[in-house]
């Protein structure tokens, strides 16, 4: 009986009498004589070989490129300089008929090849580990739990294997606004009150900010609120309404230490409102109210007292001199007459023949 196969270009075949692999057949047409005959056939196009080991005893050492990828190495197969397929570490097979294909070997302490896009279609997903540090940010390296170094604003890849895992951080280096609202309070003397206050920080140092704190932010709101707490609670509420430039001082002192352990700077601290309760604004209200009326009584008496030292003074000159007090009249005339048209004198009998002489009136 004759037994014939046909093995196309793109394929690789065996065959097998009576399951036992006799020979390996390349393209073409084949012919054998007898019973039993059976084939395997292989597509190269998927460029691994998934062959048993008495499958492979028959192929010629031409048709297969075995290599060995190390716990430090990863592979690349590529097609006519294409990436095709990604090697992880352990033995790999692949057909060697296509001179096209090839392997490249990569060092997992050696720089990433560049990512092109039929590169990135192969990783496998956390494989790799990308970044983006902005110009505000500093990027902190870990690996393996590790720090490893701080990374400058740029593009960055690296290998992320199991047993050395990357990882990331990135931090903003730009001044941030901490801002605790509503914090209520009481002072010395007993007066509850509602404050806000306003802390600016900056991080100084990146490594101590991601490695002390789990947020340097949270961490410097629970520092503010406590210092807050005990310089508040130091101060009469007159003191603390006289003294908030005094007070912000006072807070920057407290705050700083915790802020450099934090990796941050305390660019600034400060008071921003002072919210009393409704009983204690109606209180004040009256203060003030009672201030403002004694400030003034004491204004216009003061006015009144230099009014009076002034009469004094005038009413001693015209008594010194009796002319000054004529000089006086004759002005107040003066004065009257210019706002006066017509001026009526009335006078009597003796005046008026003492101002004119006889003969110039009529009878």
């Amino acid at each position: 009986m004759i037994f014939t196969i046909i093995v196309q270009l793109g394929e690789r075949a065996v065959l097998l009498q009576h399951g036992v692999p006799i020979a390996a057949l390349g393209p073409g047409r084949h012919r054998r004589i007898g019973f039993g005959y059976s084939v395997l056939r292989f597509e190269l196009k998927d460029y691994f070989v998934y062959a048993s080991h008495e499958v492979r005893a028959v192929f010629p050492s031409s048709w297969i490129h075995e290599l060995t990828i190390a716990e430090n190495e990863r592979g690349i197969v590529r097609v006519d300089g294409r990436a095709v397929a990604f090697l992880r570490p352990g033995v790999a097979r692949l057909w060697a008929v296509d001179p096209a294909l090839t392997v490249e070997v990569l060092r997992l302490d050696a720089p990433i090849p560049e990512l092109t896009s039929d590169l990135r279609a192969v990783l496998p997903a956390g494989e790799i580990v990308e970044t983006v540090v902005a110009p505000h940010e500093r990027g902190v390296l870990f690996v393996d739990g590790r720090f490893e170094r701080v990374l400058e604003p740029g593009l960055y890849a690296f290998w992320s294997p199991p047993r050395a895992a990357v990882h990331v951080l990135r931090v903003d280096m730009r001044q941030q606004e901490v801002a605790i609202v509503g914090q209520d309070l009481l002072t010395k003397d007993k007066v509850s009150l509602r404050l806000s206050i306003v802390a600016d920080i900056r991080v100084l140092d990146p490594v101590l900010a991601t490695t002390t704190v789990t947020s340097p932010r949270d961490a410097i709101y629970s520092a503010t609120q406590l210092a807050v707490r005990g310089v508040i609670g130091a101060l009469t509420l007159d003191e603390l309404l006289e003294a908030r430039e005094q007070i912000s001082i006072e807070l920057a002192q407290r705050l700083a230490q915790d802020a450099a352990r934090f990796g941050l700077e305390l660019v600034r601290v400060g008071l921003r409102d002072v919210v009393l309760p409704g009983e204690m604004k109606t209180v004040m209200n009256r203060v003030i109210e009672a201030e403002k009326e004694s400030l003034a009584n004491v204004i216009r008496r003061r006015e009144e007292t230099a009014a009076m030292r002034q009469l004094v003074n005038t009413a001693r000159l015209v008594a010194e001199n009796p002319m000054l007090m004529r000089m006086r009249e004759l002005d107040t005339l003066k004065e009257i007459a210019g706002q006066l048209k017509d001026v009526h004198l009335v006078v009597g009998a003796d005046k008026l023949e003492a101002l004119f002489p006889k003969g110039m009136l009529g009878r």
